[in-house]
């Protein structure tokens, strides 16, 4: 008999830099992206930071926008 495993489809891959799958604004946006969407994510450890692999491109750009502004908010805070 053959395994078979399920294969899905990846749109696009984020790497987002500072962070890591344990920092809890992470794990808030994973936990918000789930009860919208239905978890269709792949999470891994990147070369500086969390790898975020997408299965639609929805989503790859809402969390790319969502980044973008976490990161403008943190710059804002530290200078």
């Amino acid at each position: 008999m053959v395994k078979r495993r399920k294969q899905e489809q990846v749109v696009g891959v984020l790497e987002i830099a500072g962070y890591d799958s344990e920092d809890p604004t992470f794990k808030q946006w994973v936990a918000e992206h789930r009860t919208q969407n239905g978890g269709s994510i792949r999470v891994s450890k990147g070369a500086t930071g969390v790898r975020v692999m997408f299965g639609r491109e929805a989503d790859m750009n809402f969390w790319k926008a969502r980044f973008e502004t976490d990161a403008k908010a943190r710059k804002s805070r530290v200078a």
